[in-house]
């Protein structure tokens, strides 16, 4: 973990040490308590992990990239699939771990710590139920980036070289944790406030169907690779509830005021990095091919003669010539999702077909292309007329279902860059392209922080054995194909 952290255990450590009882009053200062509230500590960890999922900023974060929407034009290193040279492995790593986990579990131990009257405990299990959701969403994303991660050891701020967790058993663990979390939800009761809450403001509800609907998506990640337990997992989420339209949709409604404007203003407007991307050509052509009125949505109409695309991975990609993201995305207070009904209900369609449901796949496949429209803005009579197309309509449309729905699914991920590499990764459709400055095929994964060989060198190159090396080819464990 960050050594930061290990800092700060020491230094709490000796202040509660070194105050003699009889002085505690005396040194103790009311406006900055020794003890930061559970609520706050749940907040900062909700935020943090939204923040992450959104963030443009090529040190942090490359799903846009890796999912071929958006190429570089100045610095080509993180779209020619490069993840080393920022270290943007090390920087997710302690985004994750040290603002979002780190966060969740403080909040959790306090709350543990206080005793309270039996009136209470309900309001206190829903809030230990709702970190639990938090930390489960936190751990599915490292695993799908890295493969294995420190999950057992993680977070202790004594053990700087924890051992690292092969993914299929980080998954075994965090399902049992979301099983536990589901099962505590009261919605007779109260959790965290509506103020604390920043995604559903209190309703317990919501968290249900939030909390079931992450399990569709786990269950859907086993599909390939655990096709038994997917079915159990996905059928046991859809009959205990799971999302139903986009108002069930979990958004952080971004401010206008710092901190918290949407990340994407902040590395665009504030930072002046927005001529650093350019939409691709290979998206442009997908849109096109189907005459996806979501174009005009997603792109800006900087260029007279039409949408005109970057070469993926390619130098030479000159901002000024090319298509650039609707500015719309980049404003202050543009909301942050990360997870949505139009997911649920692609993964519905994909469920039918795999038989662990029952329905009908294309009348899910069509709800998500209407929930996808409704959230950018469109009519359901543009859906009605977009879906009418051979080329779309799930009966008609070419390929099986895991092209239909997953291109589909691909185009409504567009501001969710990493569930779309992930499905993509999963589903292998669309086939995701080959760098052109070097020749690197689309990555499997993220490499390791590139200080955990020196640091943790043992655990390290343990699991980086276990996975065919530590290598962007070496697949995730639910990557089957």
């Amino acid at each position: 973990m960050k050594k930061s952290l290990l800092i700060l255990g020491i230094a709490a450590a000796g202040l509660f040490s070194s105050c003699d009882e009889n002085l505690s009053d005396l040194n103790t200062d009311p406006k900055n308590p020794v003890e930061v509230e559970p609520e706050v500590l749940f907040t900062y960890g909700q935020y943090n992990l939204v923040n992450q999922m959104v963030n443009i900023d090529y040190n942090n974060n490359l799903d846009r990239f890796w999912a071929n929407f958006l190429t570089q034009t100045t610095y080509i290193q993180e779209s020619s699939y490069d993840a080393a040279n920022r270290d943007v492995g090390g920087s997710l790593w302690d985004n994750i771990y040290t603002e979002t986990l780190y966060e969740l579990k403080e909040a959790k131990d306090i709350i543990k710590s206080r005793e309270v009257s039996a009136a209470l405990v309900p309001q206190r299990d829903n809030q230990l139920a709702m970190i639990s959701v938090m930390e489960v969403y936190a751990y599915q994303y490292l695993v799908d980036n890295f493969g294995s991660i420190p999950y057992t050891e993680a977070l202790d701020v004594t053990n700087v070289t924890p051992v690292y967790d092969d993914g299929e058993f980080v998954y075994g663990a965090i399902i049992d944790s979301l099983d536990v979390a589901i099962a505590n939800l009261d919605e007779t009761a109260a959790g965290f406030s509506a103020s604390s809450d920043i995604l559903y403001g209190g309703d317990i509800a919501a968290w249900k169907k939030f909390a079931n609907s992450i399990k569709l998506k786990i269950g859907m990640r086993l599909a390939d690779s655990n096709p038994t337990e997917a079915a159990t997992l996905v059928s046991e989420a859809v009959a205990a509830g799971v999302f139903e339209s986009n108002a069930d949709n979990a958004v952080y409604q971004f401010s206008s005021s710092q901190p918290y404007t949407n990340p994407i203003y902040d590395y665009f407007e504030v930072d002046s990095r927005a001529s650093d991307f350019v939409v691709t050509q290979f998206f442009i052509d997908m849109l096109e091919d189907v005459n996806d009125p979501r174009m005009d949505a997603y792109f800006d109409d900087n260029i007279e003669a039409g949408y005109v695309g970057g070469n993926y991975g390619a130098s030479g990609n000159a901002y000024a010539s090319l298509t650039h993201i609707n500015p719309a995305i980049a404003e202050a207070t543009f909301p942050g999702t990360i997870l949505d009904y139009s997911f649920v209900a692609f993964s519905l369609a994909e469920a039918v077909e795999r038989d662990f449901i029952s329905g009908s796949a294309a009348e899910y496949y069509e709800a998500g292309v209407r929930a996808s429209f409704a959230t950018w803005g469109l009519t359901d009579a543009e859906a009605t007329l977009y879906l009418a197309q051979p080329s779309v309509n799930y009966l008609t449309a070419a390929g099986d279902y895991k092209q239909k729905i997953g291109m589909q699914k691909y185009i409504a991920l567009y501001n969710q860059g990493h569930e779309a590499w992930t499905e993509a990764r999963r589903l292998d459709y669309p086939q995701l392209l080959t760098a052109v400055s070097n020749g690197v095929a689309n990555p499997k994964r993220l490499i390791f922080p590139t200080n955990e060989p020196l640091i943790n060198t043992t655990n390290y190159t343990s699991a980086s054995s276990a996975l065919g090396g530590d290598k962007t080819t070496s697949a995730i464990f639910w990557d089957m194909n």
